[in-house]
């Protein structure tokens, strides 16, 4: 979107905190908002946080976007959405170097 044109409903834009905002009819929306209450048919609600679960800012995909509550700081319930997240990776990441081993 170049300068000085008005940007068009679904216009995309990245900001200097690495947070995606989307055009929508009214205003700018954070990107993964509109993700994750697309994911979930509803609206985010006061209420929701929508989180990345490997904590980047980039990585706009469905599965990466967790809805949890707010709370008081950092929610405890997006951390450990995180953790479970890097739990995953980390093994599978195991189990294909153990297949690795017993090949040899």
């Amino acid at each position: 979107m170049p300068r000085g044109q008005p940007a068009k409903q679904g216009d995309t834009t990245v900001a200097r905190n690495g947070y995606h905002y989307t055009r929508t009819e009214t205003k700018w929306r954070l990107t993964h908002h509109l993700i994750a209450e697309k994911a979930l048919g509803r609206p985010l609600t006061k209420e929701d946080r929508a989180v990345f679960r490997d904590g980047d800012r980039t990585n706009l995909d469905p599965s990466n976007i967790a809805v949890v509550k707010k709370s008081n700081g950092k929610s405890v319930q997006a951390r450990i959405a995180i953790l479970d997240s890097k739990i995953a990776d980390l093994t599978a990441e195991r189990d294909l170097l153990k297949q690795e081993l017993t090949k040899k």
